[in-house]
């Protein structure tokens, strides 16, 4: 009995339970206060701007990291009963101490920039927390860059993006502020390179850039950054007038070499529609306040149960698809298509001759004269102001005949041959080449040669580097002044100035006939055919390539798993975007000529 009564009285022994006093806790805080504000048990004392500061070092170190290592540093500091602090505001580091003794501080508009400054110098982290949070629920038209100079001089990615986020969507109101022209040279582009940046057009950023840029006119620094300043400026968006009136006579542009190239690349954009996809990306990607907004159109494509003849537009911004206007003849596959001036042309297809024009402004499909021959699986393109095709198969032979339209007659002509026939291959324009990867030759052996037309001289020839790998079914892409080409055998890219070949990493999933079109800087890889495969023949993924990470990723999906469908990408006006419900059906059209 003895036994069990011992260990009933252990067992009894070993129940606890926590519990905390918030009662003793608040008291511990309002001595430690106190002990500061009245000198008591004080072993240090820091002198700011003239004024003393008794303290204890113990805290001191348990709340700033700062002090934390001064004192066990080894260093005269940890020694010193005295500690002087320069270029520090006193009143504010009175607010500091106040929270690292008690944890709690009064933020107001007038010390904010300075408590920031000081909590990050002593590297009080809760204490910049709340100098952020502070920003974030108080952030105006005022105060914004100064939160933006201080998130950039402090290198504090949260308070810096926060603060140039406000600034993007009030663009209007600080571009006017005398503190804009005082930001530093790295916060100024990054401002104007933002996308979202809210402008009514191009030419409020060429004139809050070279606002900046005049400011300290004899800074000679500053006109050594002009043409980083300056590509921050999408040129080819300004307005013709503009560019004649303003920017043609700006001195910042005509002084400087490689100002008057991105002053050439508005020229070219506005003048030479077929050459705007060989101008950097950065420069042709509207803001997202700008009233177009570039979108890949996906026509047609054959489904798992036959043919569709729907019309897709993907707006890369809001990662959704909207229909436009069906195409207008009888379904088929395997046409060619095209985008010149922002319209579609569609030629071809099984059986067909015919060619047809989608105008975006007015959502109508127009018929074109036919072209000479019927062909599919062939390639078309826009060189300078007319369109070429190139190659396929007429149902009997894989063809090498080379047509041009040309939009003043609105009439075709034979132009030239290619030196060998082939169909399904990719193709490209590059200035006033164009160029052929690869496809199915009259043999009906998948090739990997790569053939040039020239439309100065009428004449093909072969590039001695071929594609690295023999394919057809494939696609091509400009980004950059580079040539992407992607197929079910891999992703390439071709630099046409150095002609030499890149491999790049596969898709995540391996397939032919995929749609590319360039948006916001990146490939788009859509949809496509995984060949060979016995379920899921058709895909819908949709792939994106960044070219600085230089890896693919699936950002999304096609309305329906198809292939072999027209991709092009122009840009749609926004106050005319299509009604998903009421832009469905053939529209009632009859031929006649196209005008551009």
């Amino acid at each position: 009995m003895e036994k069990s009564d011992s260990v009933s009285s252990l067992s009894a022994s070993d129940t606890s339970m926590n519990y905390a006093s918030d009662e003793h806790s608040g008291s511990l805080i309002n001595n430690f206060e106190s002990f500061r504000t009245e000198g008591g048990y004080s072993d240090v004392t820091i002198r700011v701007d003239g004024q003393e500061f008794p303290c204890h070092r113990v805290i001191l170190a348990a709340g700033s990291t700062y002090f934390k290592c001064m004192f066990s540093s080894g260093m005269e500091e940890s020694f010193k009963n005295t500690i002087d602090l320069k270029q520090i505001d006193a009143h504010v580091f009175e607010n500091l101490l106040h929270f690292i003794y008690t944890g709690r501080v009064q933020i107001t508009i007038g010390i904010v920039e300075e408590l920031f400054r000081q909590a990050y110098l002593f590297q009080v982290t809760p204490l910049v927390d709340l100098c952020l949070k502070f920003f974030k629920e108080n952030m105006n038209e005022i105060n914004c860059l100064a939160a933006l100079t201080l998130g950039d001089s402090h290198a504090h990615q949260p308070l810096y993006q926060f603060a140039k986020e406000y600034a993007c969507h009030h663009f209007q109101s600080i571009r006017q502020d005398e503190d804009f022209t005082k930001l530093s040279m790295e916060c100024v582009v990054d401002l104007l390179s933002d996308r979202r940046l809210q402008c009514t057009s191009e030419d409020e950023v060429f004139e809050s850039a070279i606002k900046w840029l005049d400011y300290d006119q004899d800074n000679e620094q500053r006109k050594s950054l002009r043409y980083r300043i300056l590509e921050c400026i999408k040129f080819p968006l300004l307005t013709q007038i503009f560019l004649i009136d303003v920017v043609a006579k700006s001195s910042h542009v005509k002084q400087d070499e490689r100002g008057m190239e991105l002053y050439n690349y508005a020229i070219t954009y506005h003048n030479v529609y077929s050459r705007r996809n060989m101008l950097p990306s950065f420069q042709i990607t509207p803001r997202l306040s700008c009233p177009v907004y570039e979108t890949a159109v996906l026509l047609g494509g054959r489904l798992s149960d036959g043919l569709s003849n729907e019309v897709e537009s993907y707006n890369v911004d809001t990662k959704q698809f909207t229909t436009l206007k069906q195409l207008p003849f009888k379904k088929r596959n395997e046409f060619a298509v095209c985008a010149f001036a922002d319209n579609i042309y569609v030629s071809g297809g099984l059986r067909s001759q015919e060619f047809w024009k989608y105008d975006g402004v007015f959502e109508t499909w127009t018929r074109g004269s036919n072209m000479m021959h019927a062909r599919r699986r062939h390639a078309m393109t826009v060189v300078d102001d007319c369109i070429y095709v190139l190659g396929g198969f007429d149902e009997y032979n894989v063809l090498g005949s080379i047509e041009m339209w040309k939009s003043l007659n609105n009439c075709w002509s034979e132009v030239g041959c290619l030196v060998h026939p082939v169909e399904n291959m990719g193709y490209v324009s590059y200035n006033k080449k164009i160029y052929l990867f690869g496809g199915k030759n009259s043999e009906e052996i998948v090739t990997d040669v790569v053939q040039c037309f020239d439309t100065t001289t009428n004449t093909t020839t072969l590039l001695t580097r071929t594609l690295p790998a023999s394919d057809m079914c494939l696609n091509g892409a400009i980004l950059n002044s580079q040539i992407y080409v992607v197929g079910l055998e891999g992703s390439f890219r071709y630099t046409p100035d150095s002609d030499t070949w890149d491999v790049l990493p596969d898709l995540s999933c391996a397939r032919d006939f995929v749609s590319l079109a360039v948006l916001d800087e990146k490939l788009y890889a859509f949809g496509g055919r995984r060949r060979g495969a016995k379920d899921n023949l058709y895909t819908d993924i949709i792939e994106c390539f960044d070219p600085e990470k230089s890896s693919w990723e699936i950002c999304g999906n096609t309305p329906i798993p198809m292939y072999s469908y027209g991709c092009v990408r122009i840009m749609l006006h926004k106050k005319i975007e299509p009604d998903v419900n009421t832009c469905s059906g053939i529209s009632q059209v009859v031929p006649h000529p196209i005008q551009n």
